[in-house]
């Protein structure tokens, strides 16, 4: 049967070299299986009182249980079929006759059989686990009824929802979103004004989250605090950092465009205002979004609108200089420096009058890139 499907023939073929060169390392494949065996008896014995109480609490709240294991099987039927189907595209064999019927089948067959091994896996753990602790076959049977019905459930749902094409499945970044079809032909810079979005979800490591925001807001929440409390400046930080993060993007991505587009008679407007439209739109939604969770932590009125007009003023200042700098590709150091010297000098002598001469300073900037 193998014989008539190549890509799964190939898959056994690698199997079996696997085990074969297994065979040089016994003693270690044996000491590693000795030592998941005795870790396993030691978790048995020393826990086997409380399996009687684990076994009525998985049936006890069967819903969760059903949701949690279909929900776990959803996401790595999903995963796993889509590195399937981006692996058979590049496989040795992409180039073979293979018929649509032995590829599907040899996709199916990759996809389920590592989720159908844990299943084995944990029916196993679960008959161990009940006859260690006595309990009922009935209760086991039922627990492990549960279990294979929601990793069914779970993986029928994670095999239809990662159907893709294969040009879906070759995407060149998961920083960028999928392109729109388009039928015009009239040229447009519309597509600048993805460009900060996407090089701010390029910064998004998880590296560099941990380090620049998950660890100062951790330890930003107060001991003794309420959930809502901490999970409320938690969204703070996370959005300030995501909101600052597009604020330094506009100038990294206006930069890099201005670099292909200085040959192209692009007028200025157009330029602006495709690299800062959706910038502008997330800055006022997440500002927004800021002041509302502000408030419901206590923050006065007054007090959360003007923070929020501030940075929105900053924005709009910033911005500007950036566009402008970047058509005309000079470095924005210089005027950033003066500008938010003087809004700081306005500030300090009258609260609240350096909103509107950032508004003015951004006119005024704005007003010169348009002369270039």
């Amino acid at each position: 049967m193998l014989r008539r499907h190549p890509l799964l023939f190939a898959e056994w073929l690698a199997a079996c070299n696997l085990l074969r060169r297994a065979q040089a390392h016994v003693p270690t494949v044996l000491a590693a299986v000795l030592g998941v065996f005795a870790a396993l008896a030691v978790f048995l014995l020393t826990f086997a009182p409380r399996f009687r109480a684990v076994f009525e609490g998985l049936l006890e709240y069967r819903v969760l249980t059903i949701a949690t294991v279909a929900l776990y099987a959803a996401f790595a039927v999903g995963k796993q079929r889509e590195r399937a189907e981006v692996r058979y595209t590049q496989f040795w064999l992409a180039a073979a006759p293979v018929r649509q019927y032995s590829r599907t089948l040899a996709i199916l067959v990759v996809t389920l059989l590592p989720l159908t091994a844990q299943l084995f896996a944990v029916c196993v753990l679960l008959a161990t686990m009940g006859i260690a602790g006595s309990v009922d076959a009935a209760v086991v049977g039922k627990v492990m009824l549960w279990v294979a019905v929601a990793t069914i459930m779970g993986a029928t749902a994670g095999w239809w929802s990662a159907r893709r094409s294969r040009a879906d499945a070759l995407e060149g970044s998961r920083y960028v979103g999928a392109a729109k079809p388009r039928t015009e032909t009239v040229p447009s810079a519309a597509a600048l004004s993805g460009w900060p979005i996407a090089q701010v979800r390029a910064w998004g490591r998880p590296e560099n989250l941990r380090i620049l925001v998950l660890i100062p807001a951790l330890f930003a929440v107060q001991a003794g605090s309420s959930a809502v409390h901490g999970l409320s400046v938690l969204a703070i930080w996370v959005l300030g950092g995501y909101l600052s993060g597009l604020l330094r993007a506009v100038w990294q991505a206006g930069s890099a465009a201005s670099d292909w587009l200085r040959s192209t008679p692009i007028p200025f407007a157009q330029f602006a205002w495709a690299m800062t439209r959706k910038a502008l739109l997330h800055q006022l939604v997440g500002t927004a979004v800021a002041a509302a969770v502000m408030i419901s932590l206590g923050a006065p009125w007054p007090s959360t609108l003007y923070v929020s007009a501030l940075w929105l003023a900053i924005v709009l200042l910033s911005y500007s200089i950036f566009v402008v700098d970047a058509y005309r590709s000079r470095q924005p150091l210089v005027r950033l420096i003066l500008s938010f010297a003087t809004l700081a000098i306005v500030e300090a002598r009258e609260h609240g009058w350096s909103i509107p001469l950032a508004a003015l300073f951004a006119a005024w900037h704005l007003r010169a890139g348009a002369k270039t």
